[in-house]
């Protein structure tokens, strides 16, 4: 059960990037989903960054029912403000875990 819990996290995090590549401003292939063991690293691009950042995305996602929700959604549009003051500045952030005990960290990248 624990790896179906791990799949439906990793499946979770890349559909949310995969959000993020169709209605950002990126060309296609502009966030990268890489699996772990374990979890997912998600690479977003300097102009995906950007959009998140202009758009306040972190600040939606953290309005998911989920308890790693908040504090997600806080991170990624702190570090994607941090990231998008510069102009290749981008986000890299992984997650891992069980869906109900999501960690990870998150990285802006200049």
């Amino acid at each position: 059960m624990r790896v179906a819990r791990t799949l439906a996290a990793g499946a979770f995090i890349a559909g949310a990037a995969s959000v993020l590549a169709t209605v950002g401003a990126g060309s296609a292939g502009a966030v990268a989903v890489t699996p772990l063991p374990g979890g997912v690293r998600v690479d977003l691009s300097p102009a995906d960054t950007r959009w998140v950042h202009n758009s306040n995305f972190g600040h939606t996602l953290a309005a998911i029912p989920h308890p790693s929700a908040p504090s997600f959604g806080m991170a990624l549009d702190a570090a994607a403000a941090v990231s998008s003051a510069h102009p290749n500045g981008r986000v890299v952030f992984t997650v891992f875990g069980p869906l109900h005990e999501l960690n990870g960290s998150m990285l802006a990248l200049q």
